[in-house]
């Protein structure tokens, strides 16, 4: 069997838990590169979901582990800036991101 033959019903399905918001989000694979998605690499170990909807089994980055204090956290309150960081960590340390990342960060915090 290659790599673009898995079908969904062969991947499996797990869920992390984003430790910020608390939202439980399924994923499918840990790590840097999917073995259904050759393609695709990313810079972190990510927790990746294979999209549905996609033919061309396409994954969707939905949570992460903070590079300076290990939290899991979703993508909605992370950022990536060269390494994953938690939105805690991004706002204890501002002075070292942009004002843009920060605002925005701060802006998703507080609406959770």
């Amino acid at each position: 069997m290659t790599e673009a033959t898995i079908t969904s019903q062969e991947v499996k399905r797990d869920t992390v838990t984003c430790q910020l918001c608390l939202t439980q989000l399924p994923y499918d694979f840990y790590g840097k590169k999917a073995p259904y998605c050759p393609g695709v690499v990313y810079l972190d170990d990510t927790y990746l979901f294979r999209d549905p909807y996609s033919p061309e089994a396409r994954v969707l980055p939905v949570a992460g582990s903070c590079d300076l204090c290990s939290t899991i956290s979703c993508i909605n309150c992370s950022v990536f800036y060269t390494k994953r960081f938690c939105g805690k960590c991004v706002l204890e340390n501002s002075n070292y991101f942009p004002v843009q990342i920060v605002n925005s960060i701060r802006d998703k915090l507080t609406q959770t």
